[in-house]
């Protein structure tokens, strides 16, 4: 266990069983956002699904993002064409695949875990979840302690003449709103938020549903399972690489979302909030520049006044 404390912010780890939360005020639990995150070592079998890079958060003791489906008898249709699959999770999916199913072999870990006294990170490895469609797989997490807001990057690169729609997932118990053009996406419940702003200026769309595929048997009725909807983000074609960025902001009654602004410079999608910035490269390990920071790396930060690089080995300065 590796456990931490900066602050009210609260980071532990546990990587053995392939789990890791974030924390921001354990005493005050209508301030409090929690950020709970698996990658596990043990493989989808048992009572594992196919979700390893999954995360759970709850804004304010709301939840706002989870895993969706129920159970309703072992490897019903509903249970191993829903709840073990990916798509159920909030994770990625290639052009609709899970990441291996019932496998021990789709394995996951938590990596190059990072805290000072303003951000936290770690890396969710997820390569061998995907090995039938991708090289790596990987889910980078960043947390800004000043805005209280979470960077997720998804490092998708393809097998050799294997390449995939990239689909990003998430599943709430309130319905969500989309903006197309302007790529974000907002979920409230009772009085918490959450708003996602995707750093992806190219063409890509949202698609939007309610329930689930195939639906719970009707034979085993149960009068708590409400309403689930889910969002799914997906980047134009087909693609053999890409970066792709979301910023997360919860918002709850003594928490106001900060502003996001983002755009695209050559190879890098660059957002600003307050006065730190968040670049991520859509290049192959070449070099991208913006407000002055030039950088290889596959993500770059400044944030109050320093300068983060995020690479194989983890975060360096």
């Amino acid at each position: 266990e590796k456990e931490s404390d900066a602050g009210s912010n609260m980071y532990a780890e546990f990587p053995g069983a392939g789990w890791c939360a974030v924390r921001t005020d354990l005493k005050n639990p209508e301030k409090d956002i929690a950020f709970i995150f698996r990658s596990s070592p043990y493989g989808a079998v048992s009572h594992s699904h196919a979700n390893n890079n999954d995360f759970i958060i709850h804004v304010g003791g709301k939840v706002m993002a989870m895993p969706s489906g129920y159970y309703d008898g072992y490897a019903s249709n509903h249970h191993a064409h829903w709840v073990w699959h990916s798509k159920s999770h909030n994770c990625i999916t290639l052009s609709d695949s899970s990441q291996l199913m019932r496998s021990h072999d789709s394995r996951g870990s938590i990596d190059n875990s990072f805290q000072d006294s303003a951000i936290i990170y770690f890396r969710g490895t997820a390569d061998s979840s995907y090995k039938d469609r991708a090289e790596r797989c990987r889910r980078h997490v960043v947390f800004l302690k000043e805005h209280q807001c979470f960077i997720v990057i998804d490092e998708f690169r393809a097998l050799e003449k294997i390449g995939s729609s990239i689909q990003w997932n998430i599943h709430s118990w309130d319905e969500f709103e989309a903006n197309d053009e302007e790529r974000t996406f907002r979920v409230e419940r009772e009085g918490s938020s959450l708003t996602g702003f995707f750093m992806y200026n190219y063409n890509s769309f949202f698609s939007l549903s309610q329930g689930w595929d195939p639906e719970p048997m009707e034979s085993k009725p149960n009068d708590q399972w409400f309403p689930q909807f889910h969002l799914r983000f997906t980047p134009k074609g087909i693609l053999y690489q890409c970066n792709l960025g979301v910023i997360l902001c919860p918002g709850h009654a003594s928490l106001t979302p900060p502003q996001v602004k983002r755009e695209r410079v050559e190879s890098c999608e660059a957002a600003v909030i307050g006065n730190d910035i968040i670049m991520i490269n859509q290049s192959d390990g070449k070099e991208m520049e913006y407000d002055g920071i030039s950088s290889d790396a596959l993500a770059a930060f400044r944030i109050n006044n320093t300068i983060y690089e995020v690479r194989d080995g983890g975060i360096s300065f």
